[in-house]
């Protein structure tokens, strides 16, 4: 009779049939980190008696084939598949790295919660965003064994929105993986453009951002804006009218792909991420991968990511963003500072280290 620790994985938001934003892409890293990690003999972290294995609802060519239980649902993969597979064969521990917790759950259930931005900022969600992230929630509140998140803030606002219990709450940084020749990065031609990575949405303050490129704009004009990334179908009537105001200064890119993010990575003279609330705030660390200065939102988060590494200003003033544009394209010297202390720092965040943080 085997003693081994069955520890079941989520991976179903690894399928390379979808869209994938930054916590798919950050799962993504963490899931061929653990895997890696559960076939080594290493005297830091006792794998023998662990057997890891993953659910999908379609075999993922990187991870082996033997350990991967599919589940072949194309719809309600979670809250019919994944639950009647835990009603039937619950494993010791469940973990999940991103999406919803199923409805049949082993006492050990472990998830990552990587922001509550809905909490904090309701009027940007829909009625039927809020009512299906509010009941995720309050069951991983009570399901979970452990709750695993990426920030300080983002524990500190489990504990003040939604009252959970700090004992239950382990923080772990996500780590970065190198993504592009670093010869290339420094060869590379760069071009008079501001880019934005992420979702397009109100909690992403592209608002704000837009009207302090405005201001910007007039004494720099041959700047353009880049927005890339997934655009939500609330903030998406809005962008026309805040685009037009700035007729060919915007590109709106919408999704990406990995290889055209590394291409604006290279090009831009610069990173901006001035949101409203984040719960890591990953395109940071890609912005200092591709030697770029980073402005970034005087936010708890960002500032226990990147304090002395990153421009910051305040989200919420117009001016003070348009200020940090202007500082962090014309101030060479800042230019230069800001990108030595981000490469420094990467070094900080590694995937390896974060998954043997999750394992033990």
């Amino acid at each position: 009779m085997s003693n081994k620790i069955t520890i079941g994985i989520d991976a179903s938001r690894s399928v390379d049939f979808i869209q994938k934003t930054g916590v798919e892409k950050i799962s993504d890293e963490l899931i061929k980190e653990i895997n890696k990690l559960s076939q080594l003999k290493d005297r830091k972290i006792e794998v023998s008696n662990l057997d890891i294995f993953y659910y999908t609802p379609k075999h993922i060519l990187w991870l082996p084939k033997k350990k991967q239980r599919i589940i072949k649902l194309k719809r309600l993969w979670t809250i019919l598949g994944l639950s009647w597979e835990m009603f039937l064969h619950k494993p010791d521990i469940l973990f999940v790295p991103v999406h919803t917790l199923p409805f049949f759950c082993p006492k050990k259930t472990y998830k990552i919660i990587h922001d509550i931005a809905f909490k904090k900022y309701p009027e940007a969600y829909s009625f039927k965003q809020r009512l299906y992230l509010n009941f995720d929630l309050n069951r991983c509140i009570k399901k979970c064994a452990k709750i695993f998140v990426p920030a300080k803030q983002v524990k500190d606002d489990l504990l003040k929105y939604a009252g959970a219990d700090e004992n239950k709450i382990v923080v772990i940084p996500h780590g970065y993986n190198r993504m592009d020749n670093q010869r290339q990065i420094t060869a590379s031609k760069k071009k008079k453009q501001i880019l934005y990575i992420g979702r397009i949405e109100e909690k992403k303050n592209i608002r704000n951002l837009i009207t302090a490129f405005k201001i910007f704009s007039a004494k720099n004009p041959d700047y353009k804006l880049i927005l890339a990334g997934k655009i939500s179908i609330k903030f998406n009537s809005q962008l026309a009218r805040f685009k037009n105001r700035l007729k060919d200064k915007i590109e709106l890119l919408g999704y990406v792909s990995e290889e055209k993010k590394k291409e604006l990575l290279r090009e831009s003279e610069c990173l901006v991420l001035v949101s409203k609330d984040e719960g890591f705030g990953f395109p940071i660390l890609e912005g200092w991968d591709y030697q770029l200065p980073v402005l970034a939102s005087d936010i708890p988060v960002l500032q226990e990511i990147g304090a002395g590494a990153c421009l910051f200003v305040n989200p919420n003033k117009i001016e003070n963003i348009a200020w940090g544009l202007e500082e962090i394209t014309q101030n060479k010297n800042l230019r230069v500072k800001l990108i030595e202390k981000g490469r420094q720092k990467l070094k900080n965040f590694n995937w390896n280290k974060s998954a043997r943080e999750y394992l033990k």
